[in-house]
């Protein structure tokens, strides 16, 4: 029994795993309560507050339109109901919910499921794997390492003298 040298779990494997337990919290708990978002990345503003810059949110009008108002440049700007993409001066948000007192939105980045950065971060791990099984597979195969060598059977040569220095051997068969 040797219990002296045993094996760690790798520091990043440990990281993974870590952010893995993260995630799946974070979507059991969006299971658990889905219509109540608590997505710590997305922004809730009220009527009155910027959305973009100067733009502020004006809440609803009559028609269910949202309504967006710049007061520097008294610029004036109205939604569909049905809007996801909110923008303005180059930038936009995504619209997450939005009813006649606040709006809750999230920036392009942000507003992606979490699930997404799992995919995206596995199809990088994976890519960082081919790439270093790849790189190992070559050096054995330019080192000739490759897999196991059979082993031959090596028979010694005799180094062989000139004939004016072998023995004469004692039995004669002719």
């Amino acid at each position: 029994m040797n219990l002296g040298r045993r094996r760690r779990i790798p520091i990043w494997i440990m990281a993974v795993l870590g952010a893995l337990v993260l995630l799946f919290m974070f979507e059991a708990y969006r299971l658990v309560m889905p219509f109540v978002s608590r997505n710590p990345l997305y922004h809730e503003v009220n009527f009155g507050q910027t959305v973009i810059d100067n733009w502020e949110y004006e809440g609803e009008n009559e028609e269910g339109y949202l309504e967006f108002y710049n007061p520097t440049t008294g610029g004036h700007s109205m939604l569909p109901p049905s809007a996801k993409l909110f923008g303005a001066d180059g930038k936009w948000v995504v619209i997450e919910h939005a009813d006649a007192a606040s709006l809750t939105y999230a920036e392009p980045l942000e507003s992606a499921p979490p699930y997404w950065y799992l995919i995206m971060l596995a199809m990088i791990g994976g890519g960082f794997w081919w790439m270093m099984h790849r790189r190992r597979a070559l050096r054995k195969k330019r080192m000739y390492l490759r897999g196991t060598r059979k082993e031959t059977i090596h028979v010694p040569t005799v180094k062989r003298r000139p004939k004016r220095f072998r023995a004469k051997s004692s039995r004669r068969l002719w």
